[in-house]
């Protein structure tokens, strides 16, 4: 009887540990910036937060291992350079487009 409530006790603390996403808002706060510098383009500061998201991405790049699989992340890192490709080309529906795949990712890899 003991040992069930151990168990059960041990089980209550890590499932109420994952309750909130580790990181997840970081990356969707800087994804609706980026929307919302769309609407009226000003492609140096796209560029630039396109750039803070490589790097956001890069210091939280072991959380998302440990949560999503490797064709995830892989593709989360290949979306980003290819919005940051597209901000520098001033092409708007490229950015968009990108922006949406990296959203996709992320929204994947943080639904468990």
């Amino acid at each position: 009887m003991k040992k069930q409530i151990i168990i059960f006790t041990l089980l209550f603390i890590v499932l109420s540990g994952c309750e909130n996403q580790v990181g997840g808002n970081y990356f969707f706060d800087h994804i609706d910036q980026l929307e919302q510098s769309l609407d009226e383009p000003k492609w140096d500061e796209i560029t630039t937060l396109a750039e803070e998201l490589k790097t956001i991405f890069k210091n939280h790049k072991w959380k998302i291992q440990l949560i999503g699989d490797e064709d995830e992340y892989e593709g989360l890192h290949e979306s980003i350079n290819n919005l940051i490709a597209a901000a520098k080309e001033n092409d708007s529906t490229s950015t968009r487009l990108e922006l949406a795949t990296v959203r996709s990712f992320l929204e994947d890899i943080y639904s468990l």
